[in-house]
């Protein structure tokens, strides 16, 4: 099976034998002249210009997160920008101008790599829809400042100064204290990035490795310094200022994608000898490319039916697949143990349904049995509170049926639709009751108009105001209907006249019967039933209950 190169180990030989070529065509430009040299100096430039612009496209390739890709990429351009600046500088232009403004132009890589390294750093570990913080704009300022500060020397020599007797300026120059300002942003930029990346890292390496990307920071500090004070050796040896800090930049950054400091798409087979899963990744057509240890062998059209979902294999395997560029990764899971969970919770979901069936049987029946306790207590209740009543109307039934005349069946049947009234609603009130102990007025006023209606079919001249406008408790409305209903059940055979009053006294809701019967209700009298009688022989009985207490 052929693995593919995913982690670029393999490209750092070839990256090297051509480093070595452009120095050995770099020593052979020393040693000739005329079209050689040019010739020489050509293929040197187009060897790095070829290697910092492979080195972008593997950036592309390699790095995941897109903000860390751009700004990557962008400084593998502004290498092979830096490297083209200087090929026309030293093999196509003449013109002194020319060749300083070149120069000149130098530092705008010089600038803006370190720089954009610094949101490379800041970039890392933050999701691909997250920006930078605001802050981060005024970072622009001094590094434009910086290069608008070298782009104008030559108005103010901050950067450079020339002799002030040289005809033309050219490599006859100092280092001024623009220079050195510049030297240090850009160092001050690379430790930060450095800095930032190390404390943003999270990957198991040790410290020795992950301090690997500081050797060519430093290296490219301590080749500034002797490039400053220009050292002889320097010269022939490491001469080319561009081409050696271009390495370096780019020598740092990749040691910090090796590392781990910044991430990578990269490190495959590493990642899949540790894995202890069953892992494959395929070409589009399902043809394996790397497998870890712990693959099982599938065939192919097995693996294409992964496209529609997870596909179930024997020994409680389960093959699951995903598309990604370039192809598919497939994975393996042991789920035997996640099978026997299932299994387990469909017989327990089973039993679960016969006790819930049966749970829902058990709690009908104990509703039923409810119902019918709350119906029987309400019935004991209505069969204590309405006794005498009910014996009443049994009482009056065995007289109807007995009665010989006419008119006496008809008044018996007339007594008896009075009693059946107030039976009717006060076992209406006692089902009311029970739902609510607050009753509405209305109620009130229905109870005593149905007695009172079946009073005048007996005969009886009646009269009712009702003066209360809010709810009455129960519990004080059916003492009133019993009051009221006593009085009538006391004087029925003498009544003629009745007439009824509701309303409120000194805050008490009180009940007030006015007739003319000839019994005596002074009988009734309590500490809340008051009963007199006028000049005229009438009675007026009256009953006081506490607003909003008991009867």
């Amino acid at each position: 099976m052929t693995k593919p190169n995913l982690n670029g180990h393999s490209v750092f030989p070839y990256a090297a034998l051509a480093i070595i070529l452009a120095i050995v065509l770099r020593q052979i430009g020393f040693r000739v002249e005329g079209v050689f040299e040019w010739v020489c100096s050509v293929i040197r430039s187009s060897i790095y210009i070829g290697m910092f612009s492979i080195w972008g496209v593997f950036i592309r390739r390699r790095i995941i997160q897109p903000r860390v890709r751009c700004y990557l990429t962008t400084i593998s351009a502004l290498m092979v920008f830096w490297v083209s600046v200087r090929t026309l500088r030293f093999l196509f232009a003449d013109d002194p101008g020319t060749l300083r403004y070149l120069w000149y132009m130098y530092y705008l890589p010089m600038l803006f790599i370190p720089f954009l390294a610094v949101f490379v750093a800041l970039s890392l570990g933050k999701p691909e829809s997250s920006s930078l913080p605001k802050w981060t704009t005024f970072l622009y300022i001094p590094t434009a400042a910086l290069l608008l500060l070298v782009l104008t020397n030559d108005l103010h020599q901050l950067v450079f100064a020339f002799p002030a007797n040289a005809s033309v300026w050219k490599n006859d120059y100092r280092y001024a204290m623009g220079y050195f300002l510049i030297a240090g942003w850009q160092m001050l930029c690379a430790f930060t990035a450095l800095t930032i990346m190390l404390i943003k890292c999270r990957t198991p390496n040790s410290r020795k490795v992950l301090m690997l990307p500081f050797v060519p920071v430093i290296l490219t500090l301590i080749y500034s310094v002797l490039y400053i004070f220009r050292v002889p050796w320097l010269k022939s040896i490491a001469g080319d200022m561009t081409v050696v800090f271009c390495l370096l930049f780019a020598a740092t950054l990749e040691s910090c994608i090796q590392c781990g400091l910044i991430q990578s798409n990269t490190h495959y087979d590493d990642l899949l000898a540790r894995c202890t899963m069953g892992i494959q990744l395929t070409d589009p057509d399902y043809h394996s490319l790397l497998t870890s240890d712990f693959v099982r062998p599938v065939p192919e059209e097995v693996m294409e039916q992964t496209q529609t979902g997870p596909v179930q294999l024997d020994g409680g395997l389960r093959l699951s697949g995903a598309d990604i560029h370039g192809g598919h990764v497939l994975w393996t899971e042991d789920v035997s143990e996640l099978l026997a969970v299932l299994d387990d919770l469909r017989d327990a979901k089973k039993s679960l349904e016969d006790s819930n069936h049966l749970l829902q049987e058990e709690y009908a029946l104990k509703t039923h049995e409810a119902h019918v306790a709350e119906q029987d207590r309400l019935y004991n209740r209505i069969q204590c509170e309405t006794a005498v009543q009910i014996n009443l109307l049994a009482k009056l039934t065995d007289e109807f049926e007995k009665a010989e005349s006419e008119e006496k069946r008809k008044k018996l049947l007339g007594k008896m639709i009075v009693i059946g009234a107030y039976l009717k609603r006060r076992n209406n009130l006692i089902f009311l009751a029970d739902k609510t102990p607050v009753l509405s007025e209305r109620e009130l006023s229905l109870t005593f108009a149905e007695s009172i209606s079946n009073l005048e079919l007996y005969g009886v001249s009646c009269g009712f105001q009702m003066e209360l406008s809010e709810p009455v408790a129960a519990a004080q409305m059916m003492a009133m209907y019993d009051f009221f209903e006593e009085v009538v059940e006391r004087s029925l055979d003498s009544m003629s006249a009745v007439t009824v009053r509701i309303g409120k006294r000194m805050d008490a809701l009180a009940i007030t019967v006015n007739t003319d019967a000839d019994n005596d209700f002074s009988v009734l009298s309590s500490n809340m039933i008051t009963a007199r009688q006028d000049e005229d022989g009438e009675w007026q009985i009256s009953m006081c209950l506490c607003a909003g207490g008991e009867a």
